[in-house]
């Protein structure tokens, strides 16, 4: 269905030169191997993994570019709005108005159409990916739109902030449709390389995006000290960068890595591409209520809240820092590097806390704590000094790496055998559904002229949802012998059965 959700039997297929994007033959890994095993030994030659590999790096960086240019956003709407007219706002967040909104909002109003319109869309195209040969192509496809965006939004200016704060909810979009073709992958390239070599695999790429992430940050943090640009300035610059780091990586890893494939399923007679994607979503979530009450069904209601409350904190602190706390571009990045450098030990931390209890205890512990740590800091950061804010920043990113290595650590020992890609494309959309609801409420907050820092404790009042939601399961020792046992057909039933959506060529 959505990211995660391609899904051939055969896993052992991958690259080969292929000119016809619909083709349904595929080579066996071995075949091309040797050519590029020099590139990337790591991978041992595996080129879906490698080209994978190429995306998180064009991905990581995409995203602390956003994080530039909605500050140029915020900045050009505070202006437009008159802002900086008066000292008034110098301390406090500006609560002038343009269009019918304070300027905050619209950061927090691109995160709301934004996942309002991929939750919808992203079952339609995963059915697409699942019921075509097209999921390369429609990987290429919306790679290329986000490199276009990126480009067009270099001439972010004061007559076209308003303009880019709507291509800029277009990008999230996309990015998470880029997500949909990309993730599709990943469960055959699980098959190809074996459980164990799939975890090293991971650790890679996880590795490597947020190298990324961390090194895009360091240079836009260098171009700032050494040339002391504008905000808007610093947002052309990240957007000008971007833009040539998305065209290569997506390139590398579209054009010369990531190999067709073909459809994973054919579509039942008289069903729709626009419908199916649906259905499968609406059978896959019976199937969990009626086979796994005990812990799957409680993991994927708690991932909902969890992750729309771990999606918000990037949207509102961005609004949080600079109209709140009134940090400069270069404060920024400094802020989000040492959030990433915390998520390293945070990790480490996930896994001892796990070790020590279960990973459901470990990630409701991760959830308490990343909602403690982000309440305390805001109410009390705009009394302290810029120390603190890089403290609390670093304490953030002990919780993000502590809850998603944890999340993921949950996930994979609580799935049933033989159903891993059904699951995780469910998974992934099961992620996305709720995004849109805390930016939604944070804008109504600092609409309603409720302070912005108490609009960003409410987002994280979702972690406290979702923790309640997991005590509602059964022991650890029950849910793994449920999981075990419950080999059931997803999608079966009420919807399409398996045979119908088969499509037999790997069987």
């Amino acid at each position: 269905m959505t990211t995660m959700d391609g899904k051939p039997e055969d896993y052992g297929a991958t690259t080969e030169a292929v000119a016809n994007e619909n083709t349904d033959a595929v080579t066996n890994p071995d075949d091309t191997a040797g050519n590029k095993r020099n590139c990337c030994d790591i991978y041992n030659g595996n080129t879906d993994a490698i080209g994978y590999t190429w995306l998180a790096i064009g991905r990581g960086a995409l995203v602390m570019s956003n994080i530039m240019i909605s500050s140029s956003i915020l900045w050009l709407a505070s202006d437009a709005a008159g802002c900086f007219d008066d000292d008034k706002t110098a301390d406090s967040a500006c609560t002038k108005r343009i269009y019918g909104f304070v300027p905050s909002s619209f950061i927090s109003n691109i995160a709301v159409v934004s996942g309002l319109v991929a939750a919808f869309l992203m079952p339609i195209l995963g059915a697409y990916v699942d019921f075509t040969p097209h999921r390369r192509r429609c990987g290429i496809i919306s790679a290329s739109i986000m490199v276009v965006i990126q480009a067009i939004q270099i001439y972010t200016v004061p007559s076209t902030w308003f303009a880019m704060a709507f291509l800029q909810a277009a990008a999230i979009v996309f990015y998470q449709f880029q997500i949909v073709s990309i993730f599709a992958y990943m469960p055959e390239i699980a098959r190809q390389v074996g459980e164990e070599e799939m975890t090293r695999f991971s650790a890679y790429f996880t590795g490597i995006q947020f190298l990324a992430q961390a090194s895009f940050l360091l240079v836009i943090a260098v171009v700032r000290i050494a040339f002391l640009p504008s905000v808007v300035m610093t947002g052309q610059i990240s957007q000008g960068i971007n833009t040539v780091t998305s065209l290569v990586f997506f390139s590398l890893g579209w054009f010369k890595y990531m190999s067709p494939r073909p459809a994973v399923h054919k579509l039942p007679p008289g069903a729709s591409l626009l419908t199916v994607g649906f259905r499968e979503v609406w059978n896959t979530a019976k199937t969990i209520q009626r086979h796994f009450k005990k812990g799957l069904r409680w993991f994927f209601l708690a991932l909902c809240f969890a992750e729309a409350s771990a999606a918000a904190i990037t949207t509102i602190s961005v609004i949080y820092l600079n109209d709140t706390l009134k940090m400069n571009p270069t404060e920024i990045a400094i802020f989000y590097l040492v959030t990433l450098i915390g998520c390293l030990p945070g990790a480490y931390f996930g896994l001892v806390a796990t070790r020590k209890s279960n990973p459901n205890t470990s990630w409701k512990i991760s959830m308490i704590y990343l909602f403690v740590v982000l309440v305390i800091g805001a109410l009390v950061l705009e009394d302290l000094n810029l120390a603190y804010v890089y403290f609390w920043g670093f304490c953030v990113g002990i919780g993000l790496g502590w809850f998603y290595s944890t999340e993921n650590l949950f996930f994979s020992m609580i799935l049933p055998k033989g159903q891993e890609a059904e699951l995780a494309g469910f998974y992934v959309y099961c992620s996305q559904i709720l995004v849109w609801l805390p930016p939604l409420l944070f804008t109504l907050c600092v609409e309603n002229s409720v302070d912005q820092k108490y609009g960003l404790i409410i987002t994280t009042i979702f972690f406290v949802v979702a923790a309640s939601l997991l005590m509602c399961t059964a022991p650890w020792d029950e849910i793994v012998e449920e999981a075990a046992a419950g080999i059931v057909t997803l999608g079966e039933g009420d919807g399409y059965t398996r045979s119908e959506m088969k499509n037999g060529q790997n069987e």
